[in-house]
């Protein structure tokens, strides 16, 4: 490409389901050609995903017939801007790091109402602040590699209690992958079954 026009870089990394089926991609920001993130700012990483995904390299190339997760912090879920993304071709992720307030719960609710999917991620501990998200999130994804067997299967067993599908996330081995099946998850990501991929303008 023309030498003053930069390229455009996202990554990509299949979320399957117990079949090992291929369901969705999650989304990840990619500063260059190297892959790394080089992620300062939540907000504006998911502001150039949607930027890239939807207008730069166009939702046909980056997510074919599959939907997108896209990392949300607080801000992006306060922007209205995030209700201009097509409902049916995205999860909201939620960051780990958000402060959950009344504010925030609101927005969640009001963005479910909407139409949008909301998916809670890196949860690796159960605690009452968490409920309200947990009674509206469609997935919860659990860092499985932050948990020991006894505990992991504790959260499992508390989550099943809640309408949310169970995604385990950082799978890198197949005896993690077996245990996750034995254990119930619906929906598996990590190295396992497809480290992230490069997507890039030509």
């Amino acid at each position: 490409m023309s030498g003053d026009v930069p390229q455009v870089f996202l990554g990509r990394q299949p979320i399957v389901d117990r079949n090992s089926s291929l369901i969705a991609y999650e989304l990840l920001y990619r500063s260059e050609p190297g892959g790394d993130a080089g992620v300062t700012d939540d907000a504006k990483a998911t502001a150039q995903v949607v930027k890239r995904t939807f207008h730069d390299l166009g939702v046909a190339r980056v997510l074919g017939a599959f939907r997108g997760f896209v990392n949300v912090d607080a801000e992006a879920l306060m922007s209205r801007h995030i209700e201009r993304l097509p409902m049916n071709r995205v999860v909201l992720e939620v960051l780990e790091t958000v402060v959950i307030d009344e504010r925030l719960v609101r927005r969640c609710r009001e963005l479910k109402r909407l139409g949008f999917s909301l998916a809670l991620d890196d949860f690796c501990c159960y605690e009452e602040r968490f409920e309200p998200l947990l009674a509206m999130a469609h997935i919860v994804k659990v860092d499985i590699l932050k948990l020991e067997r006894q505990p992991l299967t504790a959260l499992v067993r508390r989550l099943k209690t809640y309408p949310a599908r169970l995604l385990a996330e950082k799978v890198d081995t197949l005896e993690r992958a077996r245990h996750c099946l034995a254990l119930g998850f619906d929906l598996f990501q990590g190295f396992f079954f497809g480290r992230p991929t490069l997507l890039k303008s030509v």
